[in-house]
């Protein structure tokens, strides 16, 4: 029985430790700060990085260790901001803070260089300060249209998160995009087809779990709940 209480620990140690370097997160520092304990993003999680337009920025993972990815912008015409926005969101969440800030321009391009990642998710945040400002967000391959919230997605208690799926033209009202299943150590996204002025308010590059990862966190779990049901018995 020792034993076996043993592996369910290390087995649930195992899954916990597999998901502490799993997210980066950047959000254009301009505006509201998100502080390092703030907890933000539609994967919601710390140690969000803070950087500006001048020159590319070396990111951490959500356990504030270093991760070796980069980011640059270019493109763009300057800082701004809604300028609106209190910290923290009425839940105690700093997801306001990410659509404050943006990366202004149309036209612009945000590269990621060096991703550890095998298999992972980008989480793309755009903002402006007006609403049904038309454009697209493109990794090159994938192309989604988009109109802007403006001030609508931070103007109540708690940010609010839309995201676009139209790969078409039909312009749905958002402010992030998600690229799925990607791949390699470079991405670069590009906003285009502006009809004014809007720009990236952040990115979240989250990993996909490996099947090994995944099996290893389910053998865990359906442990634990083993050893439940039997000490109940």
């Amino acid at each position: 029985m020792k034993k076996f209480i043993t592996l369910t620990a290390l087995l649930a140690v195992t899954a916990v430790t597999a998901n502490a370097q799993s997210v980066i997160s950047w959000a254009y520092a301009n505006g509201n700060p998100i502080p390092a304990d703030g907890f933000a993003g539609v994967v919601s999680v710390t140690n969000w990085n803070l950087a500006g337009a001048s020159g590319s920025a070396n990111l951490s993972y959500n356990d504030a260790t270093a991760s070796g990815t980069t980011l640059s912008l270019a493109g763009g015409f300057g800082d701004w901001g809604i300028g609106s926005v209190g910290a923290p969101d009425g839940d105690g969440t700093y997801n306001k803070a990410i659509f404050d800030g943006y990366y202004n321009s149309v036209g612009s391009t945000l590269s990621l260089g060096n991703i550890s990642f095998s298999t992972y998710d980008v989480y793309v945040y755009f903002s402006a300060d007006v609403d049904g400002r038309t454009g697209t967000i493109s990794d090159g391959t994938t192309t989604f249209s988009f109109s802007t919230m403006g001030i609508a997605a931070t103007s109540g208690a708690n940010a609010i998160f839309s995201q676009t799926t139209d790969t078409g033209a039909g312009n749905p009202s958002a402010d992030y995009a998600i690229f799925s299943g990607l791949t390699g150590g470079s991405q670069t996204f590009t906003i285009a087809n502006a009809s004014d002025g809007m720009g990236f308010a952040g990115i979240q590059i989250v990993a996909v779990p490996e099947p090994g990862t995944m099996a290893l966190a389910a053998l865990g779990g359906a442990s634990l709940l083993f050893w439940r049901r039997r000490s109940m018995k």
